[in-house]
């Protein structure tokens, strides 16, 4: 990779993994095919808007920056074991999933 060159394929990837989303998920809400989004992730981006990036960050639950800067966030998941990998990654899951239940429970008493 070129050092002027921001990864926001890989950054977009670890968003997107963290939320458990599927590369078609993503594509289907951005209106775009599976094969382009495959692309998205796996080129270098230069050339990808600030609009379109809004998109991605909406979908993906982040903002503008955090994709910009993801690759840059140390983790130490490199030093664990499998079973502790797992078990974070479960954790991140519950946690997100209990969000979304927060977040459907006040739609459903609005209406």
């Amino acid at each position: 990779m070129k050092p002027d060159k921001i990864p926001l394929g890989d950054n977009i990837r670890i968003a997107r993994a963290r939320l458990g989303y599927s590369q078609e998920y993503v594509a289907d809400r951005l209106g775009i095919s599976k094969q382009r989004y495959r692309q998205l992730e796996n080129e270098e981006q230069d050339s990808l808007t600030f609009g379109r990036l809004s998109e991605i960050g909406s979908i993906l639950e982040t903002d503008i920056e955090t994709l910009m800067t993801l690759h840059r966030t140390p983790f130490a998941v490199d030093r664990m074991s499998a079973q502790d990998t797992l078990i974070l990654a479960l954790n991140q899951l519950i946690q997100t999933q209990q969000e979304l239940m927060i977040v459907l429970q006040k739609n459903l008493t609005l209406e």
